[in-house]
């Protein structure tokens, strides 16, 4: 039988017939990757009613089958008998299938052959993308990921391949999302879509890590070459082949990106490829599609259809994907980040340490947790859930803290503390120091959101006018560089590059707020147009990328969350909805109703009825902003209601029409008994 068409059930139940022993049906169970805990339980069915037979063994084979493409059965079950040191079964049953498909030795150009491409990439891999660090006052301590406790999970389709409106959780978390398939197939594109900070990136970086060590029984493991490409690192321009080329093989001189997209399309069953951070890439949002690179073509399943390509990007630009025969042809994936369960299990662990002189702590943090759901929301990022932890155990967590904006204040003063510790006293940096630091940063920061590039990573030359700056600010900890070798710049003499970066992309969100907000302040008085002005009027037309940053510019100062709202109120490019949503979700990180934030949002919720689609735990809290008059209800009209067949909640109040899934939203309705008596 051709490989291509699998194996058949004939072979299977032969080949099980001639495993003679338990210990090599255990042994075949390990090199296929069965867990100890499903190998025993088809020896048991092996030795069902005091009998021995193959019955175990042969389910264990049928089994292993349906979890394996069947261009791949052949020569992955040849593999798994070898390893099992099943030679002579493995050369009866198989005789014609080769081991390994001949590609090691198969040039990409004339120095580069697949086994060498390989080798780079592990190395390329190991040396950087997987490097993550988990404080960024310590760079030497990196992410860990061999035990993930990040959520992901999966919306369903049709038989018709439609999205529905439910979702399944991935069992096994980050290491699943190449090997589940849907309706019965591997999808042949994916879209991971999460909040800024949920863990994208680390979960990119955990794919490449399974990668580079052939994770057993991962659909990873026998995949010759996986290409991790950046888009942050892109221009609205540049092509597949030149971004794989630069990031990943700049130092292959005989390698084209015109060769390598040619190897790759000649070769797509060898290949997978994951394009992180969508929103981070000009070339998404350009309406010239000559203009275009074929990094669009390939997400849009015009170029490379039969290569795995993985997509990641904030929810944004879900909508994207809604395009033509897109719906169908992507999976679409979730990474909901720390469930409330996994976050609540790393703080006992956290203040459970022997190191840690605040032990039996972390029932007060999670009391507070429970009380402030911007800050909860926060936590499901491990990196922040980290640091909450760090400032409650050193007594630098008010209470009274309620919204992100306070909260990365917060980080900030810490983050100084902790760089004043190390330091002779005559270096100590001053909170007014501080204060200035984040602004002057912020202005980088927010000059590489609004740029073209929607800028993360930055050079020297960005912070040429601060270089103090730039020193303390890594001294801090705000930022990190990396200097790497390089053996070719064009137009230079330099043998090294450096990049430098916000340790956290909310981070360079923050300090842009908290600058833009500064310099809004001070000259709002004496100019009718305000730097805040003008930028809402520069990017009304694609606000949904800036909400991060406008939350926080509307967190450092009521009057302008006030400016922002007034912006949002005639914001054409928004429909109703979303123009709302927005609205409440910067109201969300005021503090209290005082000045005309409250009266603002009753102009907005003055109809008999709005529909709030979509709604974030931002859009909740910031509900709370509502003026008394309108959170009062008559208990005839004001409701819960849930609508079976579409899975959705509506929860009306006068005025307002919540929409919104019951698995994102129920347990986010429940926290709020006042709004919701």
């Amino acid at each position: 039988m051709a490989a291509h068409e699998g194996i058949a059930d004939i072979l299977l139940s032969k080949l099980a017939e001639d495993i003679e022993t338990g210990e090599q049906m255990e042994a075949l169970g390990r090199t296929l990757g069965f867990r100890v805990a499903d190998i025993n339980r088809y020896t048991e069915t092996n030795r069902i009613e005091g009998r021995v037979t193959c019955k175990g063994t042969r389910d264990m084979l049928f089994d292993w089958r349906q979890t394996v493409e069947p261009c791949d059965q052949h020569i992955r079950l040849k593999q798994g008998l070898i390893d099992a040191e099943l030679v002579m079964l493995a050369s009866t049953y198989l005789k014609r299938t080769p081991i390994i498909p001949d590609i090691s030795s198969k040039k990409i150009s004339p120095s580069l052959t697949v086994q060498r491409c390989r080798e780079k990439l592990e190395n390329k891999y190991l040396n950087q993308l997987c490097k993550i660090p988990m404080k960024p006052w310590d760079k030497s301590d990196y992410a860990e990921f061999k035990d993930m406790h990040t959520v992901v999970t999966m919306v369903t389709k049709d038989a018709r391949g439609q999205d529905t409106t439910k979702k399944e959780i991935l069992q096994g978390s980050v290491a699943d999302i190449f090997s589940t398939k849907v309706n019965g197939r591997l999808p042949a594109r994916i879209l991971i879509s999460a909040p800024a900070g949920r863990g994208k990136t680390t979960a990119v970086a955990k794919m490449a890590y399974d990668w580079v060590h052939r994770e057993k029984g991962s659909a990873l493991e026998l995949l010759p070459l996986l290409f991790v490409v950046k888009f942050r690192n892109t221009s609205q321009r540049t092509s597949i082949g030149e971004a794989i080329k630069s990031q990943l093989l700049n130092d292959v001189d005989d390698l084209t990106p015109e060769g390598l997209e040619s190897f790759i399309r000649e070769n797509q069953g060898i290949c997978h490829i994951i394009l992180d951070g969508l929103d981070e890439y000009a070339g998404i949002s350009s309406s010239n599609r000559s203009s275009e690179s074929n990094m669009v073509s390939v997400i849009r399943w015009e170029e490379f259809p039969e290569c795995r390509v993985l997509v990641t990007t904030r929810p944004h630009l879900e909508n994207f994907f809604n395009q033509d025969d897109l719906p169908t042809v992507y999976t679409k994936m979730w990474i909901e980040g720390f469930s409330q369960e996994s976050s609540r299990e790393y703080i006992d662990k956290f203040f459970a340490s022997t190191l840690n002189p605040c032990r039996g702590h972390g029932h007060g943090l999670k009391v507070y947790l429970d009380d402030q759901p911007l800050i909860n929301e926060l936590v499901k990022t491990p990196l922040f859930c980290l640091m909450v932890c760090h400032l409650w155990s050193e007594g630098m967590l008010n209470t009274e803290t309620a919204t992100q904006t306070e909260l990365l204040d917060s980080v900030n003063d810490f983050l100084m503390h902790h760089a004043n510790a190390k330091s002779n006293s005559k270096d100590e940096i001053t909170k007014e120091e501080l204060i200035e630091i984040i602004r002057k940063l912020g202005k980088v920061a927010l000059a590489g959101l609004i740029d073209d590039s929607k800028k993360i990573v930055f050079t020297p030359h960005d912070f040429r006018k601060i270089p103090a700056i730039l020193d303390r600010a890594c001294e801090l900890g705000l930022l990190s560089n990396m200097t790497i070798p390089t053996t070719r710049l064009p137009q230079s003499h330099k043998t090294t590059s450096t990049t430098i970066e916000f340790y956290h992309k909310l981070v360079q969100e923050h300090s842009a707020g908290k600058y833009l907000a500064a310099k809004t302040k001070k000259y709002m008085l004496l100019l009718k147009i305000s730097k805040l002005d003008r930028l809402l009027r520069n990017i009304k037309a694609n606000i949904g990328d800036y909400e991060n940053l406008i939350r926080f510019a509307a967190g450092t100062d009521n009057s302008l969350c006030i400016r922002i709202m007034e912006a949002l109120l005639s914001n054409r490019f928004l429909d109703e909805s979303e123009r709302y949503r927005i609205l409440l979700d910067c109201s969300s990180e005021t503090k209290g109703t005082e000045g005309n934030v409250s009266s603002l949002v009753q102009r907005c919720v003055n109809a008999e009825s709005i529909v709030l689609k979509s709604p974030t735990v931002y859009t909740v809290v910031g509900m709370q902003n509502l003026p008394q008059q309108l959170k009062r209800y008559d208990y005839k009209v004001r409701g819960i209601y849930y609508n079976y067949r579409r899975d959705e909640w509506t929860v009306v109040l006068p005025g307002i029409i919540f929409d919104a899934t019951y698995s994102d939203h129920h347990r986010l309705l429940s926290q709020f008994p006042s709004i919701y008596p």
